[in-house]
């Protein structure tokens, strides 16, 4: 059951569609400044964003019909 089950789809593409633009913006922005002598750095973590975007992905497969990712038990 995930977190975005209660969206519709183009809103879960909207969802989409944001998350990596934000993501596009973190990898591209400076990350550090100076003015003056002093300067300052900064990170810049995408973990959490590509989780959000694994998961909007992972709701709008489910919901095509796309190939469920679990684990495949041998017996």
């Amino acid at each position: 059951m995930g977190i975005y089950r209660h969206h519709t789809v183009s809103e879960l593409q909207a969802i989409r569609t944001r998350l990596m633009a934000s993501l596009q913006d973190r990898l591209t922005t400076p990350t550090s400044a100076a003015h003056n002598g002093r300067s300052v750095q900064y990170q810049q973590p995408v973990a959490e964003i590509r989780k959000e975007i694994a998961a909007v992905s992972e709701e709008l497969d489910r919901r095509t019909g796309g190939g469920s990712r679990g684990p495949i038990y041998i017996v």
